[in-house]
């Protein structure tokens, strides 16, 4: 019984989560394009695209859960 509770606590918590998973790509995805502006890893194209891939990836994210949301 209370393993059942637990999970559904979960469950809810992760559904109101991943409403926000799209924000929070593009904020890892800026953050990190920021840290190799005031960093030497400038050199390393590696978290350039990282960077690049999380804000691309959270722009889609962000786009799914709009349109999840909307009776359209």
């Amino acid at each position: 019984m209370k393993n059942s509770y637990i999970c559904t606590k979960i469950n809810v918590f992760m559904k109101k989560l991943t409403t926000y998973l799209g924000l929070f790509l593009i904020l890892i995805g800026t953050i990190a394009l920021i840290a190799t502006r005031f960093s030497t890893l400038s050199t390393h194209n590696s978290l350039l695209v990282a960077g690049l891939l999380c804000i691309l990836s959270g722009i889609i994210l962000h786009i799914r859960s709009i349109k999840h949301e909307s009776n359209f």
